[in-house]
């Protein structure tokens, strides 16, 4: 095993990782970040060479980093939601996450000082005082309040909320930050109209503005990379988006397959009477910028067994192995449609009203007679699987085939009316709303 000089780390420049739906991901990103930061520029190039080619494994990564790992946490330099044996499990379970891992943070240790002209207090190659921190209080958790506020502000003048969570706000999954700004967001949330829900979401973004533009903070928003890391800003420039979002377009709908098949839900009994084949999902294809990409809309029929209103709209860009961001309500989906038609955010909201009125029905009956419950709560693959073939049949029988038919005449052939809408959309799921936050993200 080597020896590894791993220097003290005074509190100066604070990393702070977003509590996600993937916490060992996110975590091992902020362990990785840490190592390349030891290492320095040059040094991590070198070790990851052999990680990067395949030559190496996960496994002998770790054992060779061990002194610094350890360090990480001892020092409290890293903190994060999953333990440090849970996040080296799983990273040596899920190699494209240890490779993703890998590229991201031997990426950022050559080019942080890049991407902002002005982040004089991290230098190339060395971070210099940085602690990594996964779901801390005083950056997080002061976000967090913040964002709750604003949120809180827009509802009691509009009448509903703007941001579904925070990460349709901000998706950053890491912060640079220094004390200066972990002491400025701390004020903001000492004001008495913070604490009353009455911070506008222009102050608190403009303050976060300042600081980036200060150096004091820098908003990092990290994807599965599979290919070579690229940083793009967002939401640095408001010009610039509005430039992006005029440059979005609609471009038609792909072809789907129906779902067909039949089955008969009565008061003590299910059975389908014909099997079922097709799909669920539609794909509004759109352009943006030189890109080409897709929403996905997409029912998630069932949570714990039961039935769910879940309903995901999810941005691909094509060749890019990270997702462009999602919304995962259909309420708010609707609220982003009405911005530009009306008439057409009434129609999706009637139609999925009444499908998932009887879906919900069908698979109460499902469960309780069609033997639904017991394949769920079986432990047994093969039965799980069984249980959501037949949810995602019933889905798409009684709520996704028609609105899929409302969507494919919608969007099937664009006009003026018909971008705006997938703007509104974009603007949404990419985080590029007025009202989102600047961030940078690191993805293929």
């Amino acid at each position: 095993m080597s020896r590894v000089r791993v220097p003290s780390l005074p509190p100066h420049i604070n990393i702070t990782m977003a509590i996600t739906n993937t916490p060992e991901a996110e975590g091992a990103q902020a362990l990785f970040c840490y190592i390349a930061d030891v290492l320095g520029a040059k040094k991590t190039i070198q070790e990851y060479k052999p990680y990067l080619g395949k030559v190496k494994g996960a496994s002998e990564f770790f054992d060779k980093h061990k002194l610094i790992i350890d360090k990480a946490y001892s020092s409290g330099a890293v903190k994060t939601e999953k333990s440090k044996d849970v996040i080296i499990k799983f990273i040596e379970k899920n190699n494209d996450w240890f490779i993703s891992s890998l590229r991201i943070s031997q990426y950022i240790i050559e080019e942080v000082n890049n991407i902002s002209s002005k982040f004089q207090k991290i230098k190339k190659p060395s971070w210099d005082n940085l602690f990594y921190r996964h779901g801390d209080d005083e950056v997080m958790g002061g976000m967090s309040k913040l964002f709750k506020s604003a949120n809180e502000e827009f509802k009691k003048s509009s009448g509903s909320l703007f941001f579904g969570n925070i990460n349709k706000w901000s998706p950053a999954d890491i912060y640079f930050a220094s004390d200066i700004d972990r002491n400025v967001l701390k004020k903001l949330n000492d004001e008495p109209e913070t604490k009353k829900s009455n911070l506008k979401f222009a102050k608190l973004n403009q303050t976060i503005g300042d600081l980036i533009e200060k150096a004091e903070l820098l908003p990092l928003s990290l994807k599965q990379v599979k290919k070579d890391v690229v940083i793009k800003k967002v939401n640095f420039n408001r010009s610039d988006e509005e430039k992006l979002l005029a440059e979005t377009f609609g471009s038609g709908v792909l072809p789907y397959k129906i779902m067909t098949g039949d089955y008969e839900a009565k008061n003590q009994s299910f059975a389908f009477t014909k099997p079922y084949i097709g799909g669920r999902d539609i794909y509004v294809k759109l352009k943006s910028g030189k890109f080409d990409g897709t929403l996905q809309f997409r029912h998630t029929p069932a949570s714990g067994g039961k039935p769910s209103k879940g309903f995901k709209v999810v941005l691909k860009y094509k060749g890019s192995s990270a997702l462009g961001g999602q919304v995962t309500s259909f309420d708010i989906l609707v609220e982003q449609i009405k911005i530009n038609d009306p008439m057409f955010a009434k129609q999706m909201a009637d139609v999925f009203k009444k499908g998932y009125s009887q879906f919900e029905k069908d698979m109460k009956i499902y469960n309780q007679y069609g033997g639904g419950k017991m394949r769920y709560d079986s432990g047994d693959k093969e039965m799980k699987d069984k249980f959501n073939g037949d949810v995602g049949a019933i889905s798409a029988l009684t709520l996704m085939n028609p609105l899929r038919k409302v969507i494919e005449n919608y969007f099937k052939t664009p006009n003026e009316k018909i971008h705006n809408v997938i703007r509104s959309i974009f603007a949404y799921v990419a985080s590029r709303t007025v009202n989102s936050s600047p961030f940078v993200i690191a993805k293929d």
